[in-house]
Parts: structure tokens; C-alpha cells; sequence
């Protein structure tokens, strides 16, 4: 809990910043296609806000090793290029250990109803995968959003104090 309390602010906006954006991108596009409220319905209160939390610590953790050389403004001594470098990469682990979390509570649930072990290992291996190109992805975007953010937050606040 020690290395929690260590986390920066910087870190923790960046993370809360992107799972929300990610979740409102997912809520506007589920009430587009018209299938939210079944979608939601069937998920629960309780389930959604455990997965939304997971989801939230597996990106803060992420992004605290992303941002430890060094914040997103430009005097943090790395290039916009090694910044979405190890962005993707925390991104990319991200995925994997979000989908893998979820195969494996979905596994451990699914044995009491008799499904079989050696098929939700393989659902999860291929979704692991999945996560892990999504994640990337997602971290290319969430990246150049996130540096687009504080560079121009940087350069407002030198205008503002000039």
C-alpha cells in the first residue's frame, strides 16, 4: 500500500482520465448500436463496477511505469516516440491481464456449472492475445491524446504566465 501513496498526480489523472474516457466511448457506442441497456442489464451494478475498478488499478499500474522516467510535458528528457513506445507496451499488458483476469473468474465460475476447464484456458489464451493487440492500440491513441493534452495544457499555462 506503501507504493501507492508514491504514485504522482500526474499519474493518477492520466490513468482515471483514460478508463473513463474508454468506458464513455463504450457507453456512447453501445447507445448508438442501440444494445446498452441489455448489455447492462445483464452484466449487474456490482459485476460492472468490480470490472471497471480492475480495470482502473491494471491502468494505473501501467501508467505508473510508463510515466516513471519522466512526466508527458516536453522537459521530461524523453521524445513524443519513446513516450508512445512504452505507452503501447504498458497499454499492450494492460489488455492481456484484462482479458486473462476476466478468462480466469469466468473459468473458476464456469467449474461449478460443469464447463469444461481446457476450453475457457483456450478462450482466454486467444482473448489474452486479443487484449494485447487492443491494448496497443488503444495505447497508440490514449497516448497521443494524453501528450496532446498535457503539451497543450504546458503551453497554455507559459502563455497564461508570459
Amino acid at each position: 500500500m506503501a507504493e501507492m501513496a508514491e504514485i504522482h498526480l500526474e499519474t493518477w489523472t492520466v490513468a482515471t482520465f483514460d478508463v473513463v474516457a474508454l468506458g464513455l466511448v463504450g457507453v456512447l457506442a453501445g447507445h448508438a448500436s442501440g444494445g446498452l441497456g441489455e448489455a447492462l442489464g445483464n452484466v449487474g451494478t456490482v459485476a460492472g463496477v468490480l470490472v471497471f475498478g480492475y480495470l482502473w488499478v491494471l491502468t494505473l499500474v501501467a501508467m505508473r511505469w510508463v510515466l516513471a522516467d519522466g512526466g508527458l510535458s516536453r522537459g521530461a528528457g524523453r521524445s513524443l516516440g519513446q513516450l508512445l513506445a512504452r505507452g503501447v507496451a504498458g497499454s499492450a499488458l494492460v489488455g492481456t491481464a484484462f482479458v486473462g483476469g476476466l478468462g480466469l473468474v469466468a473459468g473458476l465460475l464456469g467449474l461449478r456449472s460443469g464447463i469444461d476447464l481446457l476450453s475457457v484456458g483456450l478462450l482466454t489464451l486467444f482473448g489474452a492475445v486479443g487484449g494485447a493487440i487492443g491494448g496497443a492500440l488503444l495505447g497508440v491513441v490514449f497516448g497521443l491524446v494524453d501528450v496532446g493534452l498535457a503539451r497543450g495544457a504546458d503551453a497554455l499555462v507559459d502563455r497564461l504566465v508570459d
